[in-house]
């Protein structure tokens, strides 16, 4: 078996190497017009592949543009004119669509699209997975003024953050889902966590896709995000965004810099036609204030800089080649601060990203050809204080932080995909591809000791470590699938696939079937049903392997007088044999760590839209995870341990609605509600083999995860206003997180996870006006509101029953105001 999946995989491979002269392919024409039939000429349109590839023209006097030897396929088109509006529109290329699209263009006074495409796509050529497309136009400008990828993600619907500043996505960590940027895996294959993002300058748009059921999509069991980074056209653009600083002032009086965030964005042709950059720059200095701690000695300080640079180049209408570098570093001092971990308890930590990807598509006899190599390396230090000993205690911690870490992590990864249409029985889109990657891992953790101190202040219990051992981990991954998006007839589509996967770690081969389907019932297309089941597979992160080299804990328990009562008892790191499969789609070997953690996700959706500016989706998915691993407490042959097992599973019933308006240029609107239920095994191995672990390990119990949010209400969007104003509105409410109650040995009392914060209310705003200061540059400047309605949003709660608070919520950010300006050329 494995030597077929390599065999496969480099007979993929080697296609790029076989690959003639293109055969000819189709023809498309572009003609712009006015209301009144007169040409647009000088419009610049982009058609931009399925697979992301992107061809761009620019109307003669006649209004007209052709694009020649097209591979087949689902494009998507956008014009855009000096003094009229954009538009955009989706059509499908091939043997039964027409060779012409004829727009009319309005102008920006008002705005009412008319695009007409003979043979244009129909929803079904979208395939069963719609995602929830998140525009970087859209969100840059919202009150929060996100500056990442990360930053923006919580704007969608099933996608939230707790207080600790960690992404649950669809109720799960983020190490069961993937990140893709331009389809290359970005995820650290150490942790599995997203690491660094992408600046939100450098962004075009964010798909995010619950469960999609196309096996081209591999590495997760919750959700996939995946970006596409923006392409510089032939006109050169510079943008300069918070260049100014933002000061401290207390009591009417200024005490010092709060942040400092300069974006620089600018991109053009470097040769007309043929070779074009990208380059967003930004820099970040921020102290974060902790309402709980007084000043000045409540403030986390965070200081980074992320680059993020694209070339490309157009070899011939049918071959472009991309090379895209992102670099990122931060450093944080005082991390996770809060009222019970004060500054000396706190760590601090330096991180740093480095991603190369260059990819080759070509149209080869009709179809597209994609073919990728990526790097990324990953580094990760955190370290305490002091060597002081950390001591915990009902209300409130000190001393210096127990663990040191440093980490570095690599993934090399070559991916070829191979997309074509071919009609028999209706049309058949079709795409297949193999995955081929290399993942290393080089570690230590060291742990200084712990006291848990009582209310009272005296000694109840100890932890001591043993050294950590050196951990060197490498692994090889290996994948292919293949996918078919069936359109049957105008009104309906089947989409199949199947995605094999291996980790040479796990020993596992795991085999995923998918299956959807698309249909739109009514004769005019205005409503769309989807629907899609499939089985996804969890890639294993390197850390799991590397647990045995931790530290062991060394536990003594004392009595009030200080004698012993219990211990000194040392807790193996053990990792244990996952339970055989019963599944036929899991080939694997019994022994330590054949981990293959799996899910069985189906969702139905239905889409209608009532208007060219006006749509509503509902849509209800549902997930059964099995084989998750987690870490608990065990007795091995009458030995205490710590033990790794796959014994984990969860459960998600998750419900969406979601409405989208859009009226006039830049004008649009999001409203959604999401109704879910999401419960599983709380002790996953992601929240002790992770930068920042707790002191104490609990176990294992059964309940509502971390970011279960019964219901969450989330509203905002861009209004255009006369005279250049532009109101952005958020407003956001939604269940209080579950918290557990512990003892003062930082276990459960009680069951976990059952109490709730209150629920959160969040209503912000962003009023903009652009200056027209020369033909060439503008100014805006911008006032931003935060908790408009002053809403009691608690961040931290004491949760120890020793306490003399016990219970009681506190903290809270009160109503406040911003400004800041930008400069755009």
């Amino acid at each position: 078996m494995r030597l077929a999946l390599a065999g496969l995989l480099l007979s993929l491979l080697a296609g790029v190497s076989l690959r003639a002269q293109s055969a000819p392919g189709f023809t498309l024409i572009v003609a712009t017009h006015t209301a009144g039939g007169e040409p647009v000429s000088a419009a610049r349109v982009a058609l931009k592949s399925a697979a992301g590839s992107i061809l761009k023209g620019v109307t003669s006097d006649t209004g007209e543009v052709k694009f020649e030897s097209l591979a087949p396929g689902v494009y998507q088109v956008t014009i855009a004119a000096a003094s009229f509006d954009d538009l955009a529109a989706d059509l499908n290329v091939g043997p039964d669509s027409a060779n012409r699209i004829d727009a009319t263009l309005t102008s920006g006074a008002s705005r009412e699209d008319s695009i007409t495409v003979q043979g244009g796509v129909e929803a079904i050529e979208q395939g069963p997975s719609a995602p929830m497309v998140l525009q970087r136009e859209e969100v840059k400008n919202v009150p929060a003024r996100p500056a990442t990828v990360a930053d923006a993600l919580p704007l969608a619907p099933g996608i939230v953050r707790l207080p600790n500043g960690q992404l649950r996505l669809s109720g799960s960590g983020e190490h069961r889902s993937a990140l893709l940027v331009n389809s290359a895996d970005v995820t650290n294959p150490a942790t599995g966590r997203f690491g660094a993002t992408v600046p939100i300058d450098s962004v075009e748009t964010m798909n995010v896709l619950s469960s999609p059921f196309l096996a081209e999509y591999g590495g997760f069991t919750a959700n996939v995000i995946s970006v596409e980074t923006r392409k510089a056209s032939d006109k050169w653009h510079f943008e300069l965004n918070d260049p100014l600083p933002e000061f401290r002032f207390r009591s009417w009086h200024m005490q010092g810099l709060k942040s400092a965030t300069p974006r620089i964005n600018f991109g053009g042709a470097i040769i007309p036609e043929r070779l074009y950059i990208l380059e967003s720059l930004q820099y970040e200095m921020r102290t974060t204030p902790v309402i709980t701690l007084p000043f000045p000695y409540n403030q986390e300080r965070n200081e980074g800089a992320n680059s993020f640079t694209a070339l490309d180049y157009t070899v011939s209408p049918t071959n472009v080649l991309s090379a895209t570098l992102h670099a990122a570093k931060d450093r944080t001092r005082f991390a996770n601060l809060d009222f019970f971990n004060p500054e000396p308890t706190t760590p601090n930590a330096a991180a740093s990203t480095y991603a190369v990807n260059l990819t080759d598509r070509a149209s080869v006899a009709g179809a597209l050809v994609e073919s990728a190599l990526s790097l990324n390396t990953f580094r990760d230090s955190i370290w305490p204080q002091g060597d002081a000993t950390l001591m915990l205690s009902p209300g409130g911690n000190r001393g210096n932080y127990f663990a040191q870490q440093t980490r570095t992590a690599s993934r090399v990864q070559a991916r070829e995909t191979y997309s074509a249409v071919r009609n028999a029985w209706g049309t058949h889109n079709l795409k297949f591809g193999a995955v081929l990657g290399g993942t290393a891992e080089h570690a230590l953790v060291q742990e200084h000791p712990i006291d848990f101190l009582d209310a009272a202040g005296v000694l109840a219990q100890t932890i001591r470590f043993t050294p950590g051992q050196p951990i060197q981990r490498s692994d090889i991954e290996i994948a292919m699938f293949a996918q078919d998006n069936w359109v049957l007839g105008p009104r309906f589509a089947l989409a199949s696939g199947i995605r094999a996967e291996q980790q040479r770690i796990t020993d596992t081969l795991r085999v995923g079937p998918r299956e959807g389907f698309v249909w739109t019932p009514f004769l005019e297309g205005h409503t769309v049903v989807r629907g899609g089941v499939g089985i996804f597979y969890d890639r294993v992160p390197l850390n799991v392997y590397g647990f045995n080299s931790y530290p062991n804990q060394i536990v003594t328990q004392y009595a009030p007088d200080g004698s012993i009562v219990g211990g000194p008892t040392q807790f193996a790191n053990l990792t244990e044999a996952a339970v055989r499969s019963e599944s036929p789609l899991i080939y694997g070997k019994l022994h330590p760590g054949n981990f293959a953690p799996s899910s069985l996700n189906w969702n139905v959706e239905v889409e209608q839209s009532f208007s060219a500016t006006f749509r509503i989706r509902a849509s209800y998915l549902q997930s059964e995870s099995d084989g998750l691993i987690v870490l608990t407490p065990q007795l091995v042959q009458n030995n205490s341990a710590y033990v790794l097992n796959g014994n984990g599973n969860s459960q998600l019933k998750q419900f969406e609605l979601t409405a989208a308006v859009r009226g006039g240029k830049e004008s649009m609107f999001y409203l959604s509600y999401v109704r879910s239920h999401a419960v599983g095994n709380l002790n996953e191995f992601s929240n002790y083999l992770s930068n920042y672990p707790p002191a104490a390990v609990v176990p294992d119990r059964y309940g509502s995860l971390p970011g279960d949010v019964p219901n969450r209400i989330l509203a905002w969007g861009t209004l255009r206003l006369p005279m250049q104003f532009r109101f952005m509105p958020k407003a956001e409410y939604r269940s209080g997180f579950p918290y557990s109650s512990f003892d003062i040995l930082q276990q459960y009392v009680g069951p976990a996870n059952q109490a709730r914060f209150p629920g959160y209310l969040s209503v912000d705003a962003r009023l903009s006006k652009d200056f027209k200061v020369s033909s060439k540059y503008s100014v805006r400047f911008a006032v931003s509101g935060s908790n408009l309605t002053d809403h009691f949003n608690p961040v931290s709660v004491h949760s120890n029953v020793s306490d003399q608070q016990y219970g009681f919520f506190f903290g809270q950010y009160r109503r406040r105001y911003t400004a800041d300006f930008d400069v755009i050329f």
